[in-house]
């Protein structure tokens, strides 16, 4: 059992809650959202098929339902308990619609009373119930019926899309939902949790391929990051804040603490980290061959995984097992596990070109469905959904 699911399982049983999990709109569409289990092992673009239909079916039993909400949350700062306001007062008035606070129990102030409402309504929504009310909660306390029939009738239009132009074999990243899926010969072969671009840097709707595999990658800061953060960064404090890095200006390595950076542009210097367990690659890169600098890679940080919420990076797209997923590209070039482990030995980077690219295309789903027939919905983290929904369908790569 993951660590999710056993804190959704210990609340659920905690007994100590007196206020109604499955009242009102989010009960029903809670109660909508978990029937009809999807079929086992089956082929990729059947379940893609049996996803599109749930998403369908769901979003027809809502259009009846009325919109009974009255106050939205809007966009701010995280609210938790003790943060008091006008944002808390809507907040309590949400969950009174919502049917998870008694009618008398409006507040500006963020109480413990609160608090449990919130938590009520993440356990009903199949979310972290953490009591914070940050990106993902408030969407989906703002997230009328309508809206949400619309989400699940707009991925499930681009599904069938994917499902009727996508190769037997792709490599699918969903950003609202920040995980991967590799595909191969129709099946799906492994899923994982990824990060994507934050909002400000987000991840473009890109189709592209993997050519090589670079175990014990460097990390080239990318220019954007080196203008925005690691060049005022020098400039402030005389170091780029990044271990074992090699920086070079005019392409000549120098040691910074001898350089006035407040004098340099961005495009006299470049920063490279040296391979190992601290680069920011983890220890394995997915080369593509777009001309944005975008590609997937492992981490040195592993517990970002553990956020519900993953818009986190600077563009790129960070894998949860990057070790898993070489070891099953580079088994078509016959680089086995201990190979893999003597190449993680050497100090210096190791190339290996796949055999035949591997296709890549990263999908803007903000609805999906997951195992057991249980419907999700997914902020819409970059604002694109409406257009994404017009898009045409990609071509077969």
């Amino acid at each position: 059992m993951s660590a999710v699911a056993a804190t959704r399982k210990a609340w659920s049983l905690s007994g100590a809650r007196p206020l109604a999990v499955f009242a009102g709109i989010a009960g029903f569409v809670f109660g909508l959202l978990t029937i009809a289990p999807t079929a086992d092992a089956a082929p990729y673009r059947d379940t893609l098929t049996q996803w599109a239909d749930r998403l369908d079916a769901v979003a027809s039993e809502m259009d009846g339902k009325p919109d009974l909400k009255s106050a939205r949350i809007g966009d701010g700062a995280l609210l938790k308990k003790g943060s008091s306001g006008e944002r808390v007062l809507r907040l309590s008035q949400r969950l009174i619609e919502l049917g998870h606070l008694p009618a008398d129990q409006a507040t500006d102030q963020f109480t413990r009373t609160v608090d449990d409402a919130v938590r009520a309504f993440q356990v009903a929504q199949n979310m972290r119930p953490d009591g914070l009310v940050g990106g993902g909660t408030r969407a989906a306390l703002d997230r009328s019926p309508a809206e949400a029939a619309a989400q699940m009738r707009q991925s499930a239009m681009a599904m069938r899309g994917f499902r009727d132009t996508a190769p037997d074999t792709i490599l699918l990243v969903n950003l609202p939902d920040q995980t991967t899926t590799l595909v191969r010969g129709g099946e799906a072969t492994l899923s994982m949790r990824a990060i994507v671009g934050r909002p400000s840097r987000s991840t473009p709707l890109l189709q592209d391929q993997i050519t090589h595999v670079i175990v014990n990658p460097t990390w080239t800061v990318p220019p954007t990051l080196l203008k925005e953060d690691k060049l005022p960064m020098l400039r402030a404090k005389g170091t780029p804040g990044i271990q074992h890095a090699t920086i070079y200006l005019d392409g000549v390595e120098v040691a910074p603490e001898t350089v006035d950076w407040n004098t340099v542009t961005p495009g006299r210097v470049r920063i490279v980290q040296q391979p190992g367990n601290h680069n920011a690659l983890g220890r394995f890169r997915f080369n593509l061959t777009n001309p944005y600098s975008i590609y997937l890679h492992g981490t040195n940080e592993p517990h970002l995984f553990d956020r519900e919420v993953r818009t986190i990076s600077s563009g790129c797209v960070r894998l949860e097992d990057a070790r898993r997923m070489a070891e099953i590209l580079l088994a078509d070039v016959n680089v086995t596990p201990d190979r893999i482990n003597r190449m993680l030995d050497k100090p210096e980077p190791q190339w290996v070109k796949l055999a035949q690219p591997i296709p890549v295309q990263f999908v803007y789903w903000t609805a999906t469905v997951d195992e057991n027939g249980t419907v999700h919905l997914h902020q819409d983290v970059y604002d694109r959904a409406d257009e994404t929904a017009s898009a045409p369908p990609a071509s077969r790569a």
